[in-house]
């Protein structure tokens, strides 16, 4: 695997001056390494406006950068950790910054920083010296050590997981409803939530959704995507889309947005399809339009590029031998990704489909408080986040209602 896969930028610190900005890092690359990064005061401000200091949360600066044709402006953003739930931040940024950051992306070792000019080892106050040569040797000398260590325990866990799966396949099939929802939850609570609900209502033969006969799909607004990683659209256009089905939900989601002649956006996990093939035919069968969301809802960016490519052909297949079509719709559990997730998304022509807009409806489950969210924020050219849920159902009239009478079209993703 290249290095620079391995990289990880925590954000630790912001400090800003009229003369100029500073960002205190952590760079975890061959170890762990405290630096100092002076950048431009435009990115540093963005950047203090939604990195709040609070030491309950992490901040992990992202290496992905897009141009907004629409601001015609550079954006990137940070994952926002706390306790087990992240989620994502957009802000803007200058063409410096991104020149910086592809610097640090493509640096083989921290022996490297040093021909960047605009990082420094980041230094104890009471230390009036600057860092040797030699220390810095040390730092690298000392993480090579770790890797090496690391490398001979990873080996040692990889031996032992052979011999354990080989006893575990056997009972694979045995696991019950209630392992698999005791499994379920060390994932996140978005993901929770439509395993819980779903796990102990199979859909019975005579519960099953009848398919109807394809609508003209003209008849439903849609943007079509272009660029390879999309997290907004033109503005006077909404794009509702919903995560984690197919579920019990699916189908009066859909019968709302006809209702309204609204479009919008499916991103289905494997484990619900294989559950509920019906509500994904219904889905479609109604023009709406369908993505994957992984086989298993994971977090794509701690896996191996086989991994990935499981989770993500395995859902793909289901999907499209159900409708006897092609799906290239993404979106990534978490919004979590690594440059490996977008050479597979490449490598398939698909198109990634993240948010800009996000009322935590996983978290509140009150169709009151998804509602109040959209209402008070600026929706024009959003990609909102859902999830398939009982007070998704409940709120989604309202958002309807609200959205086409502020003269927004919503609209499918295609």
């Amino acid at each position: 695997m290249p290095v620079e896969y391995l990289k990880l930028i925590e954000l630790l610190d912001i400090e800003q001056t009229p003369e100029k900005s500073i960002l205190r890092i952590r760079l975890s690359f061959e170890g762990n390494v405290e630096l100092r990064w002076e950048i431009d005061n435009f990115t540093a401000s963005n950047l203090q406006d939604i990195a709040e200091p609070n030491q309950s949360y992490q901040y992990r600066l992202s290496f992905q950068i897009s141009w907004d044709p629409i601001k015609k402006r550079y954006v990137s953003y940070l994952s926002r950790t706390y306790l087990d739930h992240s989620d994502r931040v957009y802000f803007q940024c200058s063409e410096e910054y991104k020149k910086a950051l592809n610097a640090i992306q493509s640096i083989q070792s921290i022996k490297s920083i040093d021909s960047l000019s605009f990082l420094s080892f980041n230094l104890l106050k009471n230390d009036e010296t600057e860092l040797e040569s030699e220390q810095k040797q040390e730092i690298v000398v000392h993480n090579q050590y770790d890797r090496k260590f690391s490398w001979m325990a990873v080996t040692f866990v990889s031996v032992l997981s052979l011999i354990l799966f080989s006893f575990s396949v056997h009972a694979r099939n045995s696991v019950s409803n209630e392992e698999v929802i005791a499994n379920a939850e060390t994932q996140d609570n978005e993901f929770n939530i439509n395993i819980k609900e779903n796990m102990d209502l199979p859909l019975a033969n005579s519960e099953k959704v009848a398919s109807k006969q394809p609508i003209d799909e003209t008849s439903i607004p849609y943007v079509e995507l272009t660029d390879e990683v999309t997290y907004s659209i033109p503005d006077g256009n909404v794009a509702l889309t919903f995560d984690d089905g197919p579920s019990i939900y699916s189908k009066e989601i859909v019968d709302i947005l006809k209702k309204y002649q609204a479009g919008g956006t499916f991103f289905y996990i494997g484990l619900n399809v294989e559950k509920y093939p019906s509500y994904v035919e219904y889905v479609s069968s109604n023009g709406y339009s369908i993505g994957t969301h992984s086989m298993n809802h994971v977090d794509l960016s701690e896996l191996s590029s086989d991994k990935q490519h499981q989770e993500h052909v395995q859902v793909t297949r289901l999907i499209e031998d159900i409708l006897g079509e092609e799906v290239n719709l993404f979106r990534p559990p978490f919004g979590k990704m690594n440059q490996l997730t977008i050479d597979l998304i490449n490598k398939h022509q698909d198109k990634m489909v993240l948010w800009n807009r996000d009322p935590k409806d996983w978290k509140s489950h009150n169709p009151d408080e998804i509602f109040n969210y959209i209402q008070n924020s600026n929706v024009s050219g959003s990609i909102i986040l859902l999830h398939e849920s009982q007070a998704v159902v409940d709120a989604l009239p309202q958002i309807l209602e609200h959205l086409q009478e502020q003269g927004l079209q919503v609209v499918s993703l295609k």
